[in-house]
């Protein structure tokens, strides 16, 4: 990429810092120029494992890799802790309209609206 489109930026994860570093150095070892590395936080689940990674697979975005029908069950499978965590990350709902949605499902978990919601958003 650094040759033909001239791209300078690799990004990541986290734990891709070492991928993504030596990727920096070997554009300045063999292209002779500078790259540039951004990694960000991990996204895990309540029991330290990464986000999107199932024991049937990844989640994909891509309807052709997950269907609608299995990508709407992930996140209405969610447990209660993480449903709390990515309603917040993975949606454009106001602060105001999470914190509803958080205090109607302590009252009533069992209707799971937390997950509802966010399988829907």
């Amino acid at each position: 990429l650094y040759k033909e489109k001239n791209c300078t930026l690799q990004m990541g994860g986290s734990d891709q810092w070492g991928n993504i570093t030596t990727g920096t150095e070997l554009i300045r070892r063999i292209g002779g120029g500078k790259g540039y590395a951004l990694t960000c936080p991990l996204i895990t689940k309540a029991d330290g494992t990464k986000f999107g990674k199932t024991e049937g697979g990844n989640v994909w975005l891509d309807a052709n890799r997950t269907s609608p029908y299995k990508f709407y069950q992930y996140w209405l499978n969610t447990s209660d802790e993480d449903a709390e965590k990515y309603i917040k990350i993975f949606t454009f709902l106001t602060k105001e309209t999470i914190e509803t949605l958080v205090e109607e499902h302590k009252e009533a978990p069992h209707l799971r609206t937390l997950q509802k919601r966010l399988a829907e958003e």
